[in-house]
């Protein structure tokens, strides 16, 4: 039987050492696995694929909550039944709670629901934020990253010979975002 500390983070602001010391204080001989992703879609979180793919019968997963594996509480039931059916139990720590109970069962799809809903509150408050900044005229959007801006630049450069297909490939910039960079600067 192996133990499995999975660590997540959401963004740079965050920091993943305090997690993953929590965890390895009770569980010392742990294999640790830190992500730093959003726990938005479990498929674009290549550490948890690989330890998803890993484990066997008799491991353990360790979380400190629930939201670090998911906030999708299909998605997340989902990988609870796979692992079920490995034969590979999840812990999270703060409730004490084992997946492989009949108790911990019902505690788990409950909690993972509430993750939902706490991602569905957080995107209802953004919007609304969004929008207030958008009325005053506060609200500039995510800004652009200066290479992609350098890439957009280089690409109108070659309009007069090429396409903007051919012109967006050519400097390394995805069409979409060369469409949207024109459509925000006017050109």
């Amino acid at each position: 039987m192996t133990d499995y500390i999975y660590s997540r983070i959401s963004s740079n602001d965050q920091l993943i050492d305090h997690q993953t010391k929590d965890l390895l204080d009770s569980y010392p001989n742990a294999i640790v696995l830190e992500e730093k992703a959003s726990g938005k879609n479990i498929t674009d979180r290549p550490k948890l694929k690989k330890l998803l793919n890993v484990v066997k019968s008799g491991d353990r997963i360790i979380i400190r909550e629930l939201s670090r594996l998911g906030r999708n509480t299909k998605d997340v039931l989902n990988m609870f039944e796979e692992l079920e059916e490995k034969g590979v139990s999840v812990l999270v720590k703060d409730l004490q709670i084992d997946s492989t109970s009949a108790t911990g069962k019902m505690v788990l799809t409950i909690m993972a629901a509430v993750s939902t809903m706490e991602r569905d509150i957080m995107r209802e408050r953004q919007k609304v934020g969004i929008a207030h900044a958008q009325s005053l005229n506060k609200y500039k959007g995510r800004p652009v990253n200066p290479d992609t801006a350098k890439k957009c630049k280089e690409a109108i450069s070659y309009f007069s010979k090429m396409s903007k297909e051919k012109a967006a490939k050519a400097a390394g910039v995805g069409v979409a975002t060369l469409y949207k960079y024109i459509k925000k600067h006017g050109l």
